[in-house]
């Protein structure tokens, strides 16, 4: 899991803040109103809480509904807001707009642990640079022994002289080779969080591999199962190449502190599709947590959130990246054999396209939706 701090807000300024979701209209003042992504084809919608349910408006709607003007900070701000799903699984009025839209930074943060594997691993490739030949590990463990080896201390101070040398410094500043490589281990250290993260799905394939065994004598589990394993390596693959093509990127490490800025670029782009992929890999991955390889009622709701989630996103070898090209899934027919609650709670609501507030705007439309109360 990902550390999160635990960081106390600040007071809110009065007025419009450009670093803030500050929209002006009342619709946005509503009971539970946010911005989220609906459907199997994950289009951003505008939900308000209405009798203890959601009440779902897509975008063109709301901004017709409520006579939001093109060009309108409002306007703006809600294109804003569906371009942050991305980043975020939901964004309410008053929240602040994530940092990947405004710097291109990261709005999460890691562990001290994850900065020190990215930046232990640009070392040991600066040492690979030096040598000529590439040093191998297989763990955090690996990469701590190497650089603690008295022989390597030598070997990268060494390294920091003939980098700075071939970055066009002097042998005696090394501390600008240095800079550099804090630089972009502030940016990797994202991916090696995201990396463990995705090892989460590795688990998941064990589990199946587990489970066709316990569900042997059991000819519908089994296939299901079978299944599974089938599409859930289609799942792993994406998140592996996306990782490797980091690795690739940085390996030649000289080569990535040359062109540092593309480097970053790159790596800020695979550090945000990896990011919204394991998004939606959250829900599925709660699932398994701290469960036995046994026959259980929550195996059962394990194995039919995992069928539901591969189905729908893998059956036609599209990647999960969302892109305006993305069409829905047609997912094959419902895993009966483990179905549960939880399956009917995840399809939603249908979308409420008539939310309309009679003291913003006098337009005809769709009857008013008498529940939704403004704010005075």
């Amino acid at each position: 899991m990902i550390d999160t701090p635990e960081v106390s807000a600040p007071a809110a300024p009065a007025g419009p803040r450009n670093t803030h979701f500050d929209f002006q209209a009342k619709v946005f003042q509503a009971p539970g109103a946010c911005f989220m992504l609906k459907g199997r084809d994950k289009q951003p919608m505008f939900v308000v809480e209405i009798s203890g349910g959601q009440g779902i408006v897509s975008l063109a709607d709301l901004r017709k509904a409520f006579s939001i003007a093109p060009g309108s900070p409002d306007d703006k701000l809600i294109d804003r807001a569906a371009a942050g799903l991305q980043f975020v699984p939901d964004i309410k009025p008053g929240d602040e707009i994530p940092n990947e839209l405004l710097d291109g930074s990261a709005s999460w943060t890691v562990a001290r642990r994850h900065k020190q594997i990215a930046r232990d691993k640009l070392q040991v490739q600066l040492l690979s640079w030096m040598s000529g030949a590439q040093v191998s590990y297989a763990s955090q463990d690996d990469l701590k022994k190497i650089l603690d080896s008295d022989e390597n201390k030598k070997a990268l101070k060494d390294a920091f002289g003939k980098a700075a040398v071939a970055l066009g410094y002097k042998a005696n500043e090394s501390e600008q080779v240095l800079d550099r490589i804090e630089t972009l281990a502030r940016e990797l250290c994202y991916i090696e969080a995201l990396r463990e993260r995705a090892q989460e799905v590795v688990k998941i394939q064990q589990n199946l591999e587990a489970l066709a065994k316990v569900y042997g004598g059991d000819l519908k589990v089994s296939a299901d199962i079978g299944r599974m394993k089938i599409l859930i390596v289609k799942g792993a693959h994406e998140l592996r190449d996306i990782l490797d093509n980091v690795d690739a990127e940085t390996a030649d490490v000289l080569g990535a502190l040359m062109s540092i800025d593309a480097v970053i670029k790159s790596v800020r782009k695979a550090r945000d599709e990896l990011h919204y992929i394991l998004m939606e890999w959250d829900p599925v991955m709660a699932k398994w947590q701290n469960l036995n390889m046994v026959k259980s009622q929550e195996i059962d709701r394990a194995l039919a959130a995992t069928y539901q989630f591969l189905a729908q996103r893998f059956s036609t070898g599209k990647s999960m990246m969302k892109s305006k090209s993305r069409a829905a899934v047609s997912a094959p027919k419902a895993y009966s054999g483990l179905k549960t609650p939880e399956d009917d709670k995840e399809k939603g609501p249908k979308p409420y396209a008539g939310l309309k507030l009679p003291e913003d705007s006098k337009e005809k439309g769709p009857k008013a939706y008498s529940g939704l109360k403004t704010p005075k």
